[in-house]
């Protein structure tokens, strides 16, 4: 009787034993599956930030520009007459050369002196030749005639621009006006990068009526050897404002239809948060922002800012 029932105890616990250890194998899978699962999305946390770089905005000063055209005109030239009646003999000039004043251009003959060289008269020992000189410095125009023609008296030779008196002509639209001083420092920008610094001498009482544009006189303190009808770009500052907030323009973003404008500030280290402004006056590579007012601790996105939604998750590597 004994015997029977410490037997049946003993499988008892056998029992429970054998129950228990499947139970306790099953908990503990499904808590290291919990585990591992927390840690899958940790990790996936970490990778769906994207990296991001930022700057703060800065308060100065920005001004806006309008560009114009600016076309270089000659405003004196010289006609090179021929003094006497006569061939020319020798040229020594060519357009476009640079000459400086006493440079020998021509060479004539008189038609008394040619007359006896041919019938070749050399008892008289004349040649009847003049040299013809540059009265001024500048730049050869236009050639009249060729080696061996007849001129006479007082027929042009050669027209030579006065290089002193170079000019840019600066095309204004009528409601730019407003802009222009006479007497104001001006930049000119010419086809291959060269600036210049010029200042407005004068405006011309005239204006084109078929495109509405009035004529300013820009000149340079410097003697330039460019060539004329060379159009050239001129900056006319048309907005100052101080004490703007400024940011770059890679900080801003907008809709398709540039609508909307908005740009992504960083909140809490690491979420960044869509934010509408209000866009001022705007520069090459900066833009001023009127609304909302932004301060210098200001983390604003500069690059991975395109197409992340609001209150993305970012991780700052710069």
């Amino acid at each position: 009787m004994n015997l029977t029932t410490g037997t049946i105890k003993r499988n008892r616990k056998y029992f429970v034993l054998a129950a228990f250890v499947p139970f306790a194998m099953l908990l503990g899978c499904h808590h290291s599956a919990e585990k591992a699962s927390d840690g899958d999305d940790s990790d996936s946390n970490v990778r769906s930030k994207i990296d991001v770089t930022t700057t703060s905005p800065r308060i100065g000063t920005i001004s806006q520009y309008q560009t114009l055209n600016a076309t270089t005109v000659y405003m004196l030239s010289d006609a090179l007459r021929a003094p006497v009646s006569g061939y020319i003999r020798k040229m020594n000039v060519t357009t476009g050369q640079v000459v400086k004043e006493g440079d020998v251009l021509f060479t004539l003959q008189n038609k008394e002196a040619a007359a006896l060289s041919i019938i070749k008269d050399t008892s008289l020992h004349i040649n009847g030749t003049l040299l013809v000189k540059a009265t001024e410095a500048g730049i050869v125009k236009t050639i009249s005639h060729q080696l061996g023609d007849y001129v006479q008296d007082g027929d042009e030779l050669c027209n030579i621009a006065n290089s002193s008196s170079l000019v840019f002509m600066l095309d204004v639209p009528f409601e730019l006006r407003q802009y222009i001083k006479v007497g104001g420092q001006y930049m000119v920008t010419l086809p291959d990068g060269t600036t210049i610094e010029t200042h407005i001498t004068s405006r011309i009482a005239e204006m084109d009526k078929t495109v509405q544009m009035e004529r300013y006189v820009l000149r340079s303190s410097i003697t330039l050897n460019l060539p004329s009808g060379l159009i050239a770009n001129v900056q006319i500052p048309t907005t100052n404002q101080n004490n703007a907030i400024i940011l770059p323009k890679s900080a801003i973003l907008c809709n398709e239809t540039q609508a909307q404008f908005w740009v992504m500030k960083i909140f809490h280290d690491s979420l960044a948060i869509k934010v509408p402004i209000e866009k001022g006056a705007e520069t090459n590579d900066s833009v001023e922002i009127k609304s909302p007012v932004f301060s210098k601790n200001d983390k604003i996105l500069i690059s991975g800012n395109y197409g992340i939604p609001d209150t993305a998750l970012v991780k700052v590597i710069h």
